[in-house]
């Protein structure tokens, strides 16, 4: 029996093995198919991506010479028939003394200029009553130039660089080398009236313009503005080149502001807190402010916090009301020995100004502010007015912009943006974002760990 046993055990032995060598065959088959399927997939996959490339090469070939690419329609002119056109140059509209900027309404948001009469002041002044009397109001952005860098429009007849103009010329500033950001103006010849953004330097038009001459300087927010509707550029396919925007950009208005709003010197203090800051702390309100800043001079917010200092230039031209409300506010002391209470890397903010409870739902001063202007595109280094869904709420509280997430609050634009950091300083507000850990009472999201203190905020001033 024990041998009987023993070569049944030897049997199965040799089954086993057999069985084994059988597996491991089909395991090196499987195993030499399953790469022989991967390397086909990879060639496969390889072909397609070649494929793709050239068809994309194609099609890139194809929007510069037109072929295969729809070229967008323009809308009907505003005022065809010379509906808008005046019998002489205007009169003098525009106060010497006083600095003025022009804040284009369009379709894809708010492009701020500042003016400069010093360069020619014969053109701002007829640019500036051109758009008071809605010269360009419902005229589109009709050309766009990547190879020269520039946006071009201001045809209220025909939508188009043939417009007969206003009826009028002027003379042109003398010439010179234009630089990206520049808002430039026909002043005679065939195209006068129009405008061109541009974006580069050395600007060279690839289409005649004549008489160009430089109004003014575009806003450095508002310039990736310009810039991205100079991206959309679709090319014109009865030209070797030009194009149009691949949307209608339209001009809805122009809006010509004072930056000055009172004379130099003429502005009361009595009712401002100290300029060196050495009155007493107040964090409860009556009403807004009077204008306690002079926009003839230059001011920073200096804010010495826990983590490091950060600075910041307020921009007193395009939003005196909100920054001086804010600077009043720091010389008040309001801003002292608060909170950055909320960060949220996914809209890249960092939100404080809340002296009474350190949270989205404190009361504030006493009062709010009017919104000044909309449209606003968001990007690192800014800071922003924080308010309700409501127009017209801000008061104190305030967000820095701090990485390119907060672009997703650019379809909202209402938040009003006042002033702008230095380098050193959005390095500091990166390093506060970066320590942001979530917190589940916090409705918002989260906030810094550790707690990041604004011990002060003073206002520096210069110019």
């Amino acid at each position: 029996m024990a041998t009987s046993k023993r070569q049944r055990q030897r049997d199965r032995r040799q089954v086993a093995q057999q069985r084994a060598k059988t597996t491991a065959v089909r395991g090196r088959i499987r195993s030499r198919g399953a790469r022989f399927a991967l390397i086909t997939a990879a060639i496969v996959v390889a072909v397609v991506i070649l494929w793709f490339w050239a068809r994309g090469s194609d099609d890139e070939n194809a929007s510069d010479v037109g072929e295969d690419v729809v070229f967008p329609e323009l809308p009907p002119p505003p005022a065809p028939g010379g509906e808008r056109t005046f019998a002489s140059a205007p009169d003098q509209f525009l106060d010497p003394d006083v600095r003025y900027s022009a804040a284009f309404d369009t379709s894809v948001g708010i492009i701020r200029v500042r003016l400069d009469q010093g360069l020619s002041p014969e053109a701002v002044n007829a640019f500036a009553v051109l758009a008071d009397e809605g010269y360009y109001n419902g005229t589109a952005i009709f050309y766009t130039d990547k190879d020269g860098g520039y946006i071009q429009g201001g045809s209220p007849q025909t939508n188009s660089a043939d417009d007969p103009g206003p009826g009028f010329t002027v003379t042109p500033g003398e010439s010179a080398d234009y630089q990206a950001g520049q808002l430039l103006w026909s002043a005679e010849g065939d195209t006068t009236g129009q405008f061109l953004f541009v974006t580069k330097d050395e600007f060279q038009p690839s289409q005649a313009v004549s008489g160009l001459t430089i109004l003014g300087q575009v806003e450095s927010n508002s310039l990736r503005l310009v810039e991205s509707i100079l991206n959309s550029h679709v090319g014109n396919p009865d030209a070797v080149f030009g194009g149009r925007p691949a949307e209608s950009v339209i001009v809805n208005s122009i809006d010509i502001q004072s930056t000055d709003l009172t004379p130099e010197g003429s502005i009361d203090l009595s009712g401002c807190p100290p300029a060196d800051g050495s009155g007493p702390q107040v964090l409860d309100f009556d009403g807004p402010h009077p204008m306690c800043l002079d926009v003839s001079k230059q001011y920073t917010a200096v804010f010495d916090t826990t983590s490091g200092e950060i600075r910041i230039d307020l921009d007193v031209t395009n939003t005196p009301i909100t920054a001086n409300n804010f600077a009043v506010l720091a010389r008040y002391h309001y801003y002292d020995n608060t909170l950055l209470f909320r960060t949220d890397p996914s809209i890249g903010i960092i939100q404080g100004g809340a002296p009474h409870t350190n949270s989205p739902s404190d009361p504030g001063p006493g009062y709010t502010i009017p919104d000044e202007g909309s449209g606003f595109t968001y990007e690192p280094g800014q800071i922003v007015m924080a308010r309700t869904a409501a127009p017209n709420s801000a008061s104190a509280q305030f967000f820095f912009a701090v990485n390119e997430n907060t672009a997703l609050l650019n379809n909202q634009g209402t938040y009003v943006v006042f002033g702008q950091m230095d380098e050193a300083g959005l390095a500091v507000a990166e390093a506060i974002l970066a320590s942001h850990v979530d917190q589940p009472g916090n409705r918002l999201g989260g906030g810094p760990d550790p707690q990041v203190i604004v011990n002060s905020v003073t206002i520096e001033e210069s110019g």
